[in-house]
């Protein structure tokens, strides 16, 4: 075998150990990144709702096309961004799945929740955090979970911020 033919070999089997160090290294951080909450696709929902117990006022939006509009309490355009912001709360990643039979939901402020999100069918009841960690409660369905809590502002947002334009002063 000629010198040149053996470093060729060399480098394509030094290139294919690399190449699969690397696809065995994307394959276990895949592993460890957490599940999202939801399968929602925030791309396909039409229609979202913040149901407040006490803390902030219940908002309606839907999606008219490819622009939102808030129903509630203002029938306005909506910020687009705003919208996808609130969204964000179908994907969190789930830090720890628990056991539902094992807590009491009123101690976990899911009952009843501080916010429910109903993204199209699926409702999502947001309760209090998590003292250690500062995690969010959240159940869905059947699922309690605990997710970090990256959202709380936008969910506790006022109506207005979530305008594409300001509403007129009366």
């Amino acid at each position: 075998m000629r010198k040149k033919t053996r470093s060729l070999l060399f480098l394509a089997l030094g290139t294919a150990l690399l190449g699969g160090a690397v696809y065995l290294q994307i394959a276990r951080e895949r592993a460890a990144f957490p599940p999202p909450l939801t399968d929602i696709d925030p791309a396909r929902v039409t229609r979202l709702e913040v149901r407040c117990s006490a803390v902030c006022r219940t908002r309606r939006f839907e999606r008219d096309g490819t622009t939102w509009r808030m129903l509630e309490p203002y029938a306005a355009p909506a910020n687009a961004e705003m919208v996808a912001k609130l969204l964000s709360v179908a994907r969190a990643p789930v830090s720890v799945k628990l056991d539902a039979a094992a807590y009491d939901m009123a101690k976990l402020g899911l009952a009843p929740p501080l916010v429910t999100l109903r993204v199209d069918d699926v409702e999502i009841a947001l309760g209090d955090e998590d003292p250690i960690d500062h995690d969010r409660y959240v159940r869905v369905g059947k699922l309690l979970a605990r997710v970090p809590d990256r959202f709380s502002a936008r969910v506790f947002e006022t109506p207005e911020s979530e305008l594409a334009v300001a509403p007129a002063k009366e």
